[in-house]
């Protein structure tokens, strides 16, 4: 199942959780940061998203994460 012959709204929907997933990425690597403790909860995020070499791991890594789950969910769907 190649996906460059997916119709558009696959190709859509894959971007999209694609980028669903890096955002839980970065989510997830919020929560398991120190700054997660920290009082003042969204002034603390803002200051924890400007040093992006602290995170930028987990996004890519969650980006690939749930692009190849929801490939294989679509390998799985069209092999039936």
């Amino acid at each position: 199942m190649n996906p460059l012959y997916w119709t558009l709204q696959h190709r859509v929907a894959w971007l999209f959780v694609s980028v669903a997933g890096a955002v839980a990425g970065v989510l997830l690597a919020f929560i398991q940061s120190p700054f997660f403790f920290a009082p003042q909860g969204w002034q603390a995020f803002e200051a924890w998203l400007l040093s992006s070499e602290i995170y930028w791991v987990w996004a890519i890594s969650g980006f690939f994460v749930t692009a190849l789950l929801f490939y294989l969910a679509q390998l799985a769907r069209s092999s039936n």
